[in-house]
């Protein structure tokens, strides 16, 4: 048995030398760096400790260092780890074949050991080597049957080595963890409602990890994938919003020793502003390669190269959740955000029909006579009439955007009244959007059939955007001719804010502003990926998936930025309002993808498997 711990020992002890090695390769072939050296400084002190150790016990049978020899196997595959995440930390990125040789050197020292291990149990060894067993029966380390004899230690020393032993468990314990969460499964909490119904917040998830090819450590290499991932399937996965450089990488690793040393108290992954990072998620695949997608009011199509129109993704209804307050009254008491009653998503849907039954002849229609109720409106108030036709600039970039805009309106209105040329800009404001829509009416014309069936901007987002468009031009315009007649009439702006016809104007541009400020980017989303210069469709890369959380209204996923951007509501109209977006879909490489949750195990009453 001692020639094979031997063999197996000095197998380790090569592998260890050539992983310190590949440290001093990877620094001089490439370009010095600290990080890399801080590596070999590591592994060729931890190699030469082993090697010296090694030497003492089997070639001067020094029994004594049985011990240190066996804290050395159970701790050298930690050791070797740590040392490739303090090469791969500084901002050079590695090169793969130094990362991959790296690893399967790890990987084969790590096999080795266990075998150590294994074999080098006090009692399997000591009785198997009578010379080691006959050494260590007489300094009192086992007795006859190998059992270890404990020590007797009084006092301070006492509690020293048991302090020691505390922290010699709790450490191995972590790190052994840290291996089983990268490679095997891991354990989740659900920290949001992203996935209503499926998960609520606080559900305890496993997430299998090897089918999905876990890649080691601040590394692109790994096991292979061994499985497909279709639509449907709940996946948990890196946030690709967030940097994924090494350092970023190497943090993220740490956090997680850290969490796990603190039991979940202290969370350093965090980004610049101190938040908890969304990451990983958990969300639900809802685009596979070779598509393109694109949804609107709640509903999202696809289509493919061999498909060239769109058309609704059927099982989606399956797992979309949008109307919370629908859920059942069990169910709905333990969610904490629900975004709004059941009268008001009725309403919501009722505006986007509104939206899609919109007539752009009749809009335009209104649109000119309003201009022309305006006009004559501030022509008996100032007694004036516009001279010229340059449109002054009456209206700050400040005041375009879509919120300020209405809770100005009033004042704006005024300001309209009151300056000279305002009936000029008023007009300009109601109608610049009709050179669009009337090519869009003069195509459908000539084909034959409604306006409807022509898309403005190409698709259903673009045409639908300019709608709305159309529509918060025409809240405004009731609004502002209707107070023009009220002013005229010498009506107080108390009794103005009674009136029934202004009020029922205020509520419709209330509802269309609310639509677009707050319910736009979780019920819409553009072509994705988008078309290309030329008009061509793109699609979704193979080896690349577009992830949504099942809770549309409160879900943060693969739809959205972290931070939210000013954009104009369409591109077809140069007076076009604005609002903040934070719209900007993206594919996850399947890379990303860590694994898939398998088992819901607490709360015992949500037990189960999710999907199921």
């Amino acid at each position: 048995m001692k020639k094979i711990l031997v063999v197996l020992n000095c197998t380790v002890l090569v592998f260890c030398v050539l992983f310190s090695f590949l440290q001093l390769v990877f620094n001089f072939s490439v370009s010095f760096d600290m990080e890399g050296f801080f590596a070999f400084i590591v592994t060729a002190v931890f190699t030469l400790f082993f090697a010296r150790e090694s030497f003492f016990f089997f070639k001067k049978r020094r029994v004594k260092r049985f011990f240190v020899i066996h804290k050395i196997y159970q701790y050298l595959p930690f050791v070797l780890l740590a040392a490739f995440i303090i090469r791969r930390s500084g901002e050079r990125e590695s090169v793969q074949a130094y990362d991959t040789a790296g690893i399967v050197l790890w990987a084969a020292a790590s096999l080795c050991t266990v075998c150590l291990l294994y074999f080098f149990s006090p009692k399997r060894f000591f009785v198997q080597n009578e010379e080691y067993g006959r050494d260590a029966v007489e300094l009192g380390i086992v007795d006859e049957k190998g059992v270890l004899k404990p020590k007797k230690r009084r006092g301070l020393k006492k509690g020293l080595f048991e302090l020691l032993d505390w922290i010699d468990a709790i450490v191995q314990a972590v790190c052994t963890v840290v291996l089983i969460n990268i490679f095997i499964f891991q354990l989740y909490v659900i920290p949001s409602e992203s996935m209503v119904p499926e998960f609520l917040i606080g559900d305890r998830v496993i997430g299998f990890k090897t089918a999905s090819g876990p890649r080691f450590p601040v590394s692109n290499t790994g096991l292979p994938v061994m499985r497909n991932y279709n639509r449907g399937d709940i996946v948990i996965f890196r946030n690709p919003r967030y940097p994924q450089d090494n350092k970023s990488e190497v943090k993220s690793f740490l956090s997680q020793l850290v969490l796990m040393f603190t039991f979940t108290k202290v969370n350093l992954n965090v980004d610049e502003n101190g938040d908890v990072k969304a990451d990983p998620l958990v969300k639900r695949i809802t685009g596979v390669p070779g598509e393109q997608l694109v949804m609107q009011d709640g509903v999202l199509y696809r289509r493919t190269a061999e498909q060239k129109d769109f058309t609704p993704v059927e099982e989606e209804g399956r797992w979309a959740q949008w109307n919370n307050a629908a859920l059942p009254a069990a169910l709905r008491e333990k969610v904490r955000y629900i975004p709004m009653s059941n009268e008001q998503y009725k309403r919501m849907l009722d505006i986007e029909k509104e939206r899609r039954s919109l007539d752009y002849i009749q809009a335009a229609r209104e649109a000119r006579e309003l201009s022309r109720r305006f006009s004559a409106e501030k022509k008996i108030l100032s007694g004036l009439a516009a001279t010229g036709t340059a449109i002054p600039a009456l209206v700050p970039e400040s005041m375009t955007d879509a919120y300020t805009f209405f809770n100005q309106s009033d004042t704006l209105i005024r300001k309209l009244l009151m300056f000279s040329g305002g009936e000029l800009w008023f007009n300009a404001f109601m109608t610049d959007w009709e050179k669009a829509a009337e090519k869009a009416v003069s195509e459908a014309q000539k084909n034959g059939t409604a306006d409807q069936s022509v898309l403005i901007g190409g698709d259903i987002y673009f045409d639908a955007m300019f709608r709305q468009n159309v529509i918060l031009k025409l809240c405004f315009g009731r609004l502002a001719v209707r107070t023009a007649e009220l002013i005229n009439r010498g009506v107080s702006a108390s009794e103005q804010s009674r009136d029934t016809e202004r009020l029922k104007y205020l509520m419709d541009a209330q509802d269309a502003v609310l639509y677009l400020v707050s319910i736009n980017d979780m019920r819409n989303m553009p072509v994705f990926p988008e078309n290309t210069s030329a008009g061509e469709p793109s699609f979704i890369p193979p080896e690349n998936f577009f992830m949504m959380g099942d809770n549309r209204f409160n879900s943060l996923d693969m739809r959205h930025l972290l931070e939210a951007r000013k954009v104009p509501v369409t591109a077809f109209d140069s007076y076009t309002l604005y609002y903040n977006s934070n719209m900007k879909p993206q594919y996850v490489p399947q890379k990303n993808i860590l694994g898939t949750p398998v088992l819901r195990f607490f709360p015992l009453k949500r037990f189960g498997i999710p999907g199921k």
